[in-house]
């Protein structure tokens, strides 16, 4: 089980991860408030049309930050563009609720960046030593002596 978990977090941490979750927690009440019988819902007209489409893209962009991090930026935009249209298009974008996760997820994501690997010494002569002579270029170690 830990070896599963282990595989996960690393998966986790290589991708904007968090972003996503609070897109689709922010996808979630955008998608369910005009959830209605299709009579109800055609009769609502725009705000309850746009609420399941707004809500869907979200979940896609989500999904998208999740499986396609090198796509992190324009879909954080896009994710915070769609969240701040929610708002007049769907039932004030989910109570207020919908939107706010979205523009923060879309923040998230956007600001979000690979860990870049910590450069380590490779060869015996790249190791640090406390000793300034030995830090000089090997052809002026010879003058200092």
């Amino acid at each position: 089980m830990s070896r599963y978990w282990r595989a996960f977090t690393h998966w986790r941490r290589t991708r904007p991860f968090w972003g996503g979750v609070f897109v689709l927690l922010g996808a979630v009440p955008i998608f369910v408030l005009p959830l209605a019988p299709i009579k109800v819902l055609v009769a609502s007209g725009v705000a309850g049309v746009s609420g399941l489409l707004i809500a869907s893209i979200m979940a896609v962009l989500a999904l998208s930050l999740w499986f396609t991090p090198q796509t992190r930026v324009i879909a954080g935009l896009i994710t915070v563009l769609v969240s701040v249209a929610a708002f007049p298009l769907s039932n004030l974008g989910g109570l207020v609720i919908g939107s706010v996760l979205g523009i923060v997820g879309g923040a998230m994501a956007t600001s979000w960046a690979p860990r870049k690997p910590s450069k380590q010494p490779t060869t015996v002569d790249e190791q640090p030593t406390d000793d300034p002579a030995a830090r000089l270029h090997p052809t002026d170690s010879a003058d200092a002596a």
